[in-house]
């Protein structure tokens, strides 16, 4: 039978083997990044569905368009909705990852992320309630319904909470045991 091996630094000295563990907060802040982008894939495909609509948008924004290619342009722009929704919930999977792994950098990044989502949240809600729907689909062709409000308001939920999440003391606490389980136990001579 084989003893497990023990890692050793380039000095020969043992290397400590356990990596301090997530909290449940960084769990739960990493399962409330990736529900928040699958809420934005479902409100996408929500949208996608009402393909008259979206025809009816293209015919406005392009008349000189014919049957065919709006067809075409809206089937263009449903695969390209979503990849994009596809391509963005890979990344909030392998960021919030490397939170749990202690990586204070994918913390900030996904902070970032998440304040953009809650800024566009609160710009949609405050611009439907002040300005209404009727007016902004006049100003801009663009149609924002009670369900697009709706989605919104539950993504800049799941951001806020997945924010607060990845700061409360314990994941603060696991932050810096995480790093400090990178740094050298003893302190570097002169040489790189």
């Amino acid at each position: 039978m084989t003893e497990p091996v023990q890692r050793v630094d380039a000095f020969g000295r043992p290397l400590p083997d356990q990596r301090p563990q997530a909290p449940q907060s960084l769990l739960r802040a990493r399962w409330l990044w990736i529900g928040a982008v699958l809420i934005g894939m479902v409100q996408a495909f929500v949208q996608l569905v009402d393909r008259p609509r979206l025809i009816a948008q293209l015919r406005q924004l392009q008349p000189e368009l014919g049957q065919e290619e709006l067809d075409a342009a809206a089937n263009s722009g449903i695969m390209f909705t979503f990849l994009l929704k596809a391509m963005i919930l890979l990344a909030y999977v392998l960021l919030s990852r490397r939170m749990l792994e202690g990586r204070n950098w994918a913390r900030v990044v996904l902070t970032v992320f998440g304040g953009f989502g809650v800024f566009n949240a609160l710009v949609t809600v405050l611009t439907v309630a002040v300005v209404g729907p009727d007016l902004i689909r006049e100003l801009s062709g663009v149609t924002i319904t009670g369900a697009d409000v709706a989605f919104s308001l539950a993504v800049m939920a799941a951001d806020l909470a997945a924010i607060v999440l990845m700061y409360l003391p314990e994941s603060n606490r696991f932050m810096r045991a995480a790093r400090g389980g990178h740094a050298p136990e003893h302190p570097r001579s002169g040489w790189s």
